[in-house]
């Protein structure tokens, strides 16, 4: 029999909505401080200053509002980080020195460089692609599949299965194996969010056990993290099984912390 002291369902509710506060308040002034740092980055960034007061023609791959609403702009990674140009220079000629078109080989963001383009931050991801049969297309044709095929832009979404199979299927016949490793894949992600928070719903009334689940979780996290770089270098066959893996583990912790809950509310 549980020794945790019973309590009201009001306390409960009081108790995780507490902690549901908390979590939200932390995440709002984080987000505050980031906001912040990167808008005093901006203030010093000619290109920020410039295009956010130019409307640009819908032609180019993005707009201003894009980054603007992207990781990127949250980080403080601005114009010059992917295009090229001095963001220091007051004058658009100067400024633009170096910013060539996308179609340009020269360009930072031409198909053949985009991957070390992005890769200047996102290594890992860029040295699995690099290891790619799209790569050495890439290389070979100077076109292909590169990092804006599944991210575009801005990376400010992922693309659904079905749209992946749409875009795999430009140069593969009926690429059901992508389709499904992706849908594994997103299917994941959403149960180890979920699972987190039915663990600190249940973290009161067992701590011990939710020490050792957090291990456990923060196990399968890696493991996920190590799926997605595998899923970079299109190994669907891995990324399908390594995923049936931390899914089929993630809903064990998920079945514990709901068995820990219920003993609690007794």
């Amino acid at each position: 029999m549980s020794t945790t002291p019973c309590r009201r369902p009001s306390e409960r509710g009081a108790g995780l909505w507490g902690v549901i506060m908390r979590r939200l308040v932390l995440g709002s002034v984080l987000a505050i401080v980031l906001a912040v740092g990167a808008r005093a980055e901006w203030e010093q960034n000619e290109c920020v200053q410039c295009h956010e007061r130019e409307v640009l023609p819908i032609t180019l791959g993005h707009s201003f509002p894009d980054w603007k609403a992207s990781a990127h702009a949250r980080g403080g990674v601005a114009c010059e980080k992917c295009h090229g140009g001095d963001p220091r220079a007051a004058s658009a000629e100067v400024a633009h020195r170096g910013v060539l078109p996308a179609n340009d080989p020269m360009s930072m963001v031409h198909p053949v460089k985009l991957a070390d383009t992005c890769g200047a931050c996102h290594v890992k991801e860029r040295d699995a692609f690099k290891d790619t049969v799209h790569a050495r297309v890439l290389a070979e044709k100077g076109t292909g599949a590169t990092c804006f095929t599944c991210h575009e832009a801005m990376a400010t979404s992922l693309p659904t299965p079905r749209e992946m199979n749409a875009r795999c299927s430009v140069c593969h016949d009926k690429p059901v194996h992508a389709q499904t490793a992706l849908s594994m894949v997103v299917m994941t992600k959403t149960k180890l969010y979920r699972t987190r928070r039915a663990m600190d719903a249940a973290r009161q009334a067992n701590p011990e056990w939710h020490a050792q689940a957090v291990e456990r979780f923060h196990a399968l996290e890696r493991e996920y993290r190590a799926v997605q770089l595998k899923w970079h270098h299109f190994d669907t066959a891995a990324v399908l099984q390594e995923t049936k893996d931390v899914l089929k583990l993630t809903s064990a912790i998920a079945d514990e912390a709901e068995v820990m809950a219920r003993r609690g509310a007794k």
